[in-house]
């Protein structure tokens, strides 16, 4: 709900499914007052007779001046950041595809609390320290879930390997590593969305419009890593850390809301960002996996007498060492080696294990040997 300070009276958002003006008669005085976010009430806002707006959105109040020209409404937040709707004939259409439709701001009636909501009956109090508690038991089942990558000080490489994510819905916005602030999205009714205002606060705290720095959008099925997750009063945030797209590595970070800024059970939590993101199974696991008892020995065949063993060869000069070089392809590595014990695919990068050591690739090439 917006915020009213101190208003003596309560009050309540009421959507209209259609606005009274027709799309030709559109002016500035007729969009005066209250709009209303269609699919989700709670994020409206005001546009006042004075050129000012207030808007919440995505948990975020933010306020500036507006104005409309033809039939887009543009919101000043600053002097250089700025956002549109377009007028389609009902409702302001935002560049997150939101509509925002009129709504009507009434009374509420007489006999309604001006207080704390109801409280029902058969509700009990929360025992003190419970929500202490639901945090540490989130924050445990986290940690044992999503073990976090470690990458070195400029970001730039990744030191410890975590748990890689696949992203299940589209339109996860990430930055390149160079941008200071990242972006940071929103997962709230199945959807992944930088809502009206939340581009508009990341270009303030950039200090220019977003759009100037380089930025992809990820979409369901892929993947990248998480380097860190906080829970915190409204929600969890996680941070991702992308493979590198064309030599560019992206960092970003989704919200998971908690509905009225109170914190469910954690079994709640875990299976909504689950819709959102999930683990990538251990490629390992078959090779970790406990072995089978060996089958019973064979019954011992008679013994026969030992046969002497054949002369010793003449001596031969040792073997030249295996030699492999950063930049060679896996074919020309596996000629050299022979086929790895193990294999790490992780994208653009893969690691293959041999006894005595690791060979990293990069993009197909050989790119370190640890």
């Amino acid at each position: 709900m917006f915020r009213y300070g101190s208003l003596a009276v309560a009050l309540c958002l009421l959507v209209t499914s259609s606005f009274s003006q027709s799309s030709s008669q559109i002016s500035s005085a007729s969009v005066v007052g209250f709009w209303s976010n269609a699919a989700n009430p709670n994020e409206h806002f005001e546009l006042r007779a004075d050129g000012q707006f207030s808007i919440d959105e995505n948990g975020k109040h933010l306020v500036g001046a507006w104005d409309l020209n033809g039939y887009t409404l543009t919101l000043h937040f600053s002097s250089s950041l700025v956002g549109k709707a377009q007028w389609d004939g009902q409702a302001f259409i935002d560049d997150q595809q939101k509509r925002w439709v009129r709504a009507t701001l009434t009374s509420a009636p007489p006999t309604q609390p001006l207080t704390s909501p109801p409280v029902s009956a058969s509700a009990t109090p929360a025992p003190q320290g419970q929500s202490g508690d639901q945090k540490a038991l989130l924050q445990e089942r986290l940690n044992s879930q999503f073990k976090l990558t470690k990458t070195t000080a400029d970001k730039n490489d990744i030191v410890t390997p975590g748990a890689v994510l696949v992203l299940q819905k589209d339109g996860l916005l990430m930055c390149s590593l160079d941008t200071p602030v990242p972006p940071t999205s929103n997962y709230k009714n199945g959807k992944i969305s930088m809502g009206f205002g939340s581009d508009l606060a990341w270009s303030m705290q950039l200090g220019r419009n977003s759009s100037e720095v380089p930025q992809r959008k990820f979409v369901a099925g892929e993947k990248f890593w998480v380097t860190a997750f906080t829970i915190q009063e409204d929600g969890v945030i996680f941070k991702f850390y992308s493979d590198p797209y064309q030599d560019v590595r992206y960092y970003g970070q989704l919200k998971f809301p908690f509905p009225k800024h109170v914190m469910p059970p954690a079994d709640q939590v875990l299976k909504t960002i689950a819709e959102a993101v999930t683990i990538q199974p251990d490629e390992n696991a078959a090779v970790n996996a406990p072995q089978q008892p060996p089958p019973p020995p064979a019954q011992p065949e008679p013994v026969m007498a030992p046969i002497p063993p054949p002369p010793p060869p003449p001596d031969a000069p040792p073997a030249a060492p295996k030699t492999i070089a950063k930049g060679e392809t896996k074919e020309q590595v596996v000629a050299i080696l022979g086929q790895p014990t193990k294999v790490v695919n992780l994208g653009a990068k893969e690691i293959d294990i041999y006894p005595d050591m690791k060979v990293i690739f990069v993009n197909k090439k050989v790119a370190d040997v640890q």
